[in-house]
């Protein structure tokens, strides 16, 4: 699975938009869409760990280091 993958399916358990979450994160929805589909791979660190506050998980669940 992705960190886009990872992002994606999150967000939808935590019951946010692509919108919600851009603005949660302090970017926009077209980003998070981005981030989502693969467009960027690279996820700059800053905006992992705010995604996942937002989302209510760890940085290391968004990136696959942590499983399960």
């Amino acid at each position: 699975m992705t960190i886009g993958e990872r992002i994606k399916m999150a967000r939808r358990v935590a019951g946010m938009t692509q919108e919600e979450l851009g603005r949660a994160c302090g970017t926009t929805k077209q980003t998070i869409y981005k981030y989502e589909t693969g467009i960027v791979a690279n996820v700059p660190l800053d905006r992992i760990e705010k995604m996942a506050a937002a989302l209510g998980v760890s940085p290391a669940r968004l990136t696959g280091w942590l499983r399960a």
